[in-house]
């Protein structure tokens, strides 16, 4: 399954994960894909992580909605 089928049965109904599940969703239908966890630092050194994947050349973001931090 390729990439625009992928995308074609992610938008076929409203889907609302966190970032990791929706990774975890799309690898399942991507092969040669895979998780990578992107960390982000506030200024008082507190951080949060965001879960992407990635072939080593493309980059998706499966949940921009999530990506942002609590704190």
């Amino acid at each position: 399954m390729g990439i625009d089928a992928v995308l074609a049965e992610w938008r076929s109904k409203k889907r609302r994960m966190g970032c990791v599940s929706a990774s975890e969703w799309w690898i399942k239908r991507l092969p040669g894909f895979r998780v990578v966890r992107k960390r982000f630092y506030y200024p008082n050194g507190e951080f949060w992580e965001h879960v992407v994947i990635t072939d080593g050349v493309i980059e998706i973001d499966p949940s921009p909605y999530a990506n942002h931090g609590s704190v």
